[in-house]
């Protein structure tokens, strides 16, 4: 997932483009649109849920966390009750360990020498339940990261919210209310900026459609490129998903193609549910309002479907490709020719002016397909081969895939993304060099209106915290206070006091929501000498100090219990948080109880194993780790920077996380960062979104015939033509109308897909969306067993 906003923006260019007389002959209004907006935007975050993921994170807690804490702590008592395989404490780093570890020998080894080795041989040498039954362990991991799918009774398509375990319910509380901040009416205080342009909606509303939408990550409601077969280096075997379809080949274009995942499987999962929101659109009585606000949330979800296929593939590079002159010749290579293209477009087109190198690399990169060899028990999604080089993809349109390497970082794109959100709660900022601070703007209003809130409080905690902080930084409180009311010579200084108290109070806020302070954790810098001068090393620890982090977690835990707070309430520091905010205006009451049952799932969870942390605590130790995996993909990229060599580097991993090839971190381009092409990508998404919806109402309001949805989609979807399309003429509107992404009606090709498109009247049998679900769960099954090391 990447930014949740580039799709509010396609939703708020379509409300805007909607004729007025269109939308009165469906009935609509513009205030009823905000429910599009809403399918899309819950189609995005339910990316929280995701069982699949989750079956990793329990691999790694149990590689990372639980096994070199059991070789420490429990060493006596295993040997003692184990004493018949005593005997394979010798097998060290042997042969007969790594096949006993199906090759994670060398991770486990690496904890705590030949003794700990010893003991790491008798635990892999057992079978996985005894393993996985060691202390409560387990229990523990399913009860946080949800229940295997083979002890989950009745449909997995409609489990139980505790069978996604206590981070999957924290997340779904925790975004609930989110969601209310976002489009609820009974909000006070509006978020600003493009959030804030969406007509809010009833709160009781807001809570039936989360409750029916919020689902969980489904790869064909994003266009990703589906993990049905999990093992990429087994994918080759199966050019039915992962081959590129024929649909379009002629004798000119004998090799071009869409992944057949997409051209075949996609597209009749979006056709099927347009086919049948068209139907119950038109069974719907005149009066029935609420009854197409629902179909309009439904509509949301099918066009992220179509948005994404542009945001998470190589489609954009390849319509640049195929308009390149001149073209590829008869004797150039495809190699030769890449190459061309690449030099030849970033030294002319405006775009790679800033980061030329960087960019030319990128463009490279996504217009390759990657080497992977077989899995491990490690990584089993394949690895990325280190003996055969990515080969050029010039004919095959393919969307991204978020593999092992990749999924579990699509949290930590979903957490930046609720950071983007929240932090313009009010005020429009741009990305901090240190804590919540932005450059020449301020604290988020509805931070200083909660920081003034405790620091006035009767109980004297939240004053008294601020005067240690504000000691700390050599500030007097009242330039503190000052700088709360919007003043003061020493802003700057007092609002990093600001960001000391958040740390103190509420860690976990501080941490989800603010990237630089996920970077500080990472780095292991205190917060007085963060962020650090340019060139400096950080200051030294000492050997035996605890780290950032775990000062952090033990900040959080300590937040997690209840006191006495003002007015005599007993209540724990999120909670006090939670309220403040909600009397400051800048959440309603059901926003408030989501928030507040999320927090009380991570209090219960804090309890349940000694020394594990709970749901708030498993999330801050992820979110670190991911951040320093971000931090280590850039810190590569920049190094990458620096060499001319590696611009046409061929290997599929080129050492920078964020740059392998094929991968979602290469090839999404739905961030402001996302050059080259974001510009492109965003404007034929725009388009395709409307023109689908636009269609949609057009044919709502005419007589019955039914669409051939299926050909409709092959227009938006395909392999970009080599003539000039609606890809070319929209782009080129763009640029000549001051970047104005044009309409449904400037481009006449689109506004003639309706009179030739008619289906037959036989309705087919709709089972496209259920046949999808069903392999993604069958997915689940199937991984199940690696949920243990």
């Amino acid at each position: 997932m990447g930014d949740i906003s580039r799709h509010r923006d396609i939703f708020l260019f379509t409300r805007d483009a909607l004729p007025p007389g269109l939308l009165e002959r469906s009935r609509l209004t513009a205030a009823d649109l905000t429910y599009l907006e809403l399918g899309n935007y819950l189609t995005d975050v339910s990316q929280f849920r995701d069982p699949v993921s989750y079956l990793f994170a329990k691999q790694r807690v149990w590689r990372e966390k639980i096994i070199p804490k059991a070789a420490d702590s429990t060493k006596v008592q295993l040997l003692r009750g184990l004493g018949a395989l005593s005997s394979l404490a010798v097998l060290g780093a042997t042969q007969k360990l790594k096949d006993l570890t199906s090759g994670t020998a060398a991770d486990l080894t690496s904890y705590g020498g030949a003794a700990a080795a010893g003991v790491l041989a008798i635990l892999a040498s057992l079978p996985t339940d005894v393993l996985a039954a060691l202390g409560g362990a387990d229990d523990w991991i399913d009860e946080m990261l949800g229940t295997p799918l083979e002890r989950t009774p009745g449909d997995p398509k409609a489990r139980e919210e505790k069978h996604y375990g206590k981070v999957g319910m924290f997340f779904r509380h925790f975004i609930e209310g989110v969601t209310h901040l976002l489009f609820a009416q009974d909000v006070r205080e509006r978020v600003k900026g493009g959030w804030g342009s969406i007509t809010p909606i009833p709160a009781e509303r807001v809570t039936e459609v989360f409750g029916a939408s919020f689902t969980q990550y489904y790869p064909h409601e994003h266009t990703d490129q589906p993990p049905y077969v999990w093992d990429a280096g087994k994918r080759p075997q199966y050019p039915s998903l992962y081959g590129p379809s024929r649909r379009q080949r002629t004798l000119k274009d004998p090799d071009i193609g869409v992944m057949n995942a997409v051209d075949t499987h996609y597209v009749q999962y979006l056709a099927e549910g347009l086919e049948d929101v068209e139907q119950a659109w038109r069974a719907l009585k005149p009066a029935d309002t609420s009854g197409r606000q629902e179909l309009l949330v439904r509509m949301g979800k099918l066009l992220h479907g179509i948005e994404d296929w542009f945001f998470h593939s190589n489609v954009v590079e390849l319509l640049r490709l195929r308009a390149h002159t001149p073209p590829q010749g008869a004797a150039e290579s495809d190699e030769d020719f890449l190459r061309r293209f690449v030099t030849q477009l970033s030294a002319s087109d405006p775009e790679f002016a800033a980061d030329q190198r960087r960019l030319r690399r990128k463009l490279y990169r996504r217009l390759r397909f990657p080497a992977y060899e077989r899995g491990t028990k490690t990584e089993s999604a394949g690895r990325l081969s280190r003996q055969t080089m990515s080969a050029p993809s010039l004919r095959h349109a393919y969307p991204a895939f978020p593999s092992q390497q990749d999924t579990s970082h699509t949290l930590m794109h979903a957490l930046e993304n609720l950071e983007h959100k929240l932090r313009l709660a009010t005020d429009r900022l741009t990305r901090p060099a240190a804590g919540f601070l932005p450059r020449g703007g301020g604290l988020p209003g509805y931070v200083l209106c909660v920081a003034r809130k405790l620091f006035e409080a009767r109980d004297g905690t939240g004053r008294a915290l601020l005067e240690q902080k504000a000691a700390e930084r050599g500030v007097g409180i009242t330039e503190v206070l000052a700088a709360v009311a919007g003043s003061g010579p020493q802003r700057a200084r007092a609002e990093l006091v600001i960001v000391d108290v958040l740390r103190e109070w509420v860690p976990l806020f501080l941490t989800l929501l603010d990237e630089s302070e996920r970077m500080r954790l990472a780095a292991g810098i205190a917060p007085r000498s963060w962020p650090p001068e340019p060139g400096s090393d950080p200051p030294p620890r000492a050997k035996d100090a605890k780290t950032e982090l775990d000062l952090q977690l033990e900040r959080h835990e300590a937040a997690l219990e209840p006191r006495t707070t003002d007015d005599e309430r007993v209540e724990n520091n999120y909670e006090r948080a939670i309220r403040y905010l909600t009397d400051c205006g800048f959440l309603n009451s059901r926003g408030r109880d989501a928030l507040t049952t999320a927090f009380k799932i991570d209090a219960e969870t804090q309890k349940k194993l000694p020394g594990a942390p709970g749901a708030g605590g498993f999330l801050l130790q992820f979110a670190i780790e991911l951040q320093e995996a971000l931090d280590a993909g850039e810190a590569a990229a920049q190094r990458l920077d620096q060499d001319e060599r590696r611009v046409f580097d061929q290997r599929s991993d080129n050492g920078a996380f964020n740059e392998i090839v094929g991968s979602h971190s290469l090839m999404s381009k739905d961030t402001l960062t996302s050059i080259p092409f974001f510009d492109d990508t965003r404007v034929l998404a725009s388009v395709a979104s409307s023109a689908v919806l636009i269609i949609m109402l057009q044919q709502v309001g005419a007589p019955a015939h039914g669409l051939d949805w299926t050909r409709i989609l092959h227009h938006f979807i395909r392999y970009p033509p080599a003539g000039i399309g609606w890809e070319r003429q929209a782009i080129a509107l763009f640029h000549q109308n001051n970047r104005q992404i044009p309409k449904f009606a400037d481009l006449p090709e689109l506004a003639g897909l309706t009179r030739p498109a008619t289906r037959p009247a036989a309705p087919r049998e709709r089972r496209k969306r259920q046949e999808l679900e069903e392999r993604y769960i069958r997915l689940e099954a199937e991984l199940a067993g690696y949920r243990h090391p």
